[in-house]
């Protein structure tokens, strides 16, 4: 039986710790559960909604070998073992965020798709 291949473009950012460390593993997460991996270039935003430190951000687009439901649990799973939890969320902080912001050419999270820190990345790719 052959897998469903979905095509999807993920917000990664950070905005404590080592902001840069954060998204460049979560890259390299990725870059391991994806075919035709494409990832923009690393860089700075300020927070948006909140009083918080600015983020480090990049885009990651490729096909990925399931359904986006189960993607989706496996981003939210990577952000909790990096510390992603209800402590750091009460505090503004942000150890590692992944979003599925596109899969096959639905734009799932619109909020996100018209912000700068996604469109930066998403014009780099």
């Amino acid at each position: 039986m052959v897998s469903q291949r979905i095509k999807v473009v993920l917000s990664l950012g950070s905005n404590s710790g080592d902001r840069l460390k954060a998204v460049n593993e979560a890259s390299v997460w990725l870059q391991g559960i994806l075919l035709d991996f494409q990832c923009s270039a690393i860089y700075e935003t300020p927070p948006l909604g909140h009083s918080g430190a600015d983020y480090m951000n990049a885009v990651c687009a490729g096909l990925y070998c399931g359904d986006v439901a189960e993607l989706e649990r496996e981003c939210k799973e990577y952000e909790r073992r990096n510390g992603r939890d209800e402590v750091a969320r009460a505090m503004n902080l942000v150890p590692i965020d992944v979003d599925i912001v596109i899969s096959d050419g639905e734009i799932l999270r619109p909020k996100d798709y018209r912000s700068k820190f996604f469109q930066i990345g998403y014009e780099q790719l």
